[in-house]
């Protein structure tokens, strides 16, 4: 093995490079992941999916192909917000023994971002240029850092590998900003090092080696279409693509006792004091008239119209957990008086989850409102209301 003893240094190292010498991480560059065993890591991150309380549609085959993806190369969630994609992206990342970094893409995004540059500084009064790394060699000379420490029997590292995360990977027009590392992505062959055309040839800097341990996993908003831009099918090639919807039908009534319990401890953990009780508000009488209302809006929104043909509003969980914050926050001594939580529930609707329906269709919009109506939610139908007249006057 070669020896990794000029790499590292006992609890102290965070990245290979010495002087901008990134060539060093081609030392451990072809270590592969320590385990393909897809039950192991699937069972893995099932259990933590749960203790972060998350629901997801056919949860097992779910987990199962993500973990299948990851073995392979690297992955793109895509679906609805709301639906936990990112949190999803760092359960992954910690069945897989891996620590993760978030990097959130923007419309603003080049190649300097994601692949680096130069960069003006001032030494001694004195304006020069120096190279400067972007997301994806910084996360691949830190990951190449991590395998080097756990691979050394000197240090205390316990995670095999680091991974980067790119959240709403589509909001930057990623074709244009991923430069020479759409070759690198394609794989087919073991010279995985991206250029650096700011890079010092001399001392080791003209590339970054890619670890084979280090992934990519990347989020895609599928709804608000209007304000993303599309991958080419190039570039598609080089992801696993998996969709993460809303939960079945079936599994509503679980997600909406993970959602009350999510808030409840949230609320426990940030605000809560030794007046409130946790499982006194889960299960209240009065916040179970809610839940009823919620399960009535989930149904009846949410899923595609056999009949009618109608698209559902895909409202994730996270949107459904915000309303009970909302709850929580407006009654936190022990909800009892169900009339002040269905207007609780009417404010929190009309707050939080209203506004959120703007890019729906004239249809769509009109099952809302028909449905609020039946509801007798006040607050939220003249939100949606306005809303809609916005939108009918808008340019």
């Amino acid at each position: 093995m070669t020896d990794l003893k000029p790499f590292t240094q006992s609890g102290a190292v965070s990245l290979l490079y010495f002087d901008e010498d990134y060539a060093a991480a081609g030392a451990v560059a072809g270590v592969n992941l320590e385990s393909a065993d897809v039950k192991a890591i699937s069972d893995k991150a099932r259990e933590l999916a749960a203790a972060k309380h998350l629901v997801f549609p056919d949860a097992d085959t779910l987990l199962e192909r993500c973990v299948i993806a990851l073995l392979g190369g690297h992955l793109i969630l895509q679906g609805p917000p709301g639906t936990g994609k990112t949190t999803l992206a760092y359960v992954l990342a910690e069945a897989f023994n891996a620590s993760a970094r978030l990097e959130t893409a923007t419309a603003d995004w080049s190649t300097y971002d994601v692949i680096g540059g130069l960069h003006p500084t001032s030494k001694g009064g004195i304006e020069t240029l120096e190279p400067w790394l972007g997301h994806v060699p910084r996360a691949a000379l830190e990951c190449a850092g991590v395998v080097a420490r756990q691979l050394d029997p000197d240090e205390p590292e316990q995670c095999q590998a680091h991974w980067l995360i790119i959240d709403e990977f589509n909001r930057a027009e990623i074709d244009k900003a991923i430069g020479p590392l759409y070759t690198v992505l394609g794989g087919g062959g073991d010279d995985n090092r991206l250029p650096l055309w700011f890079g010092d040839e001399h001392r080791g800097g003209a590339y970054v080696w890619i670890p084979k341990r280090f992934r990519i996993i990347a989020t895609m908003n599928t709804v608000d279409s209007n304000y993303v831009y599309t991958l080419s099918q190039g570039l598609s090639r080089r992801f696993q693509f998996i969709h993460v919807g809303v939960p079945d039908a079936g599994r509503l009534d679980d997600e909406l006792e993970q959602a009350r319990v999510t808030a409840a401890d949230w609320y426990a953990n940030t605000y809560g004091g030794p007046g409130f009780d946790r499982a006194e508000f889960v299960g209240s009488p009065a916040i179970a008239s809610a839940t009823a209302v919620l399960r009535d809006m989930l149904t009846t929104l949410r899923y595609d119209n056999d009949v009618t043909g109608q698209a559902g509003w895909p409202l994730g969980s996270a949107q459904v957990t915000d309303v009970y914050r909302q709850l929580v926050l407006r009654l936190p001594g022990s909800p009892r008086d169900e009339r002040a939580v269905l207007g609780a529930l009417d404010l929190a609707l009309a707050d939080r989850v209203i506004p959120q329906a703007g890019n729906l269709s004239s249809a769509q919009l009109a099952a809302i409102e028909a449905w609020l109506k039946t509801a007798s939610l006040p607050t939220s139908t003249l939100t949606l209301r306005q809303l809609r007249a916005a939108s009918a006057t808008g340019y």
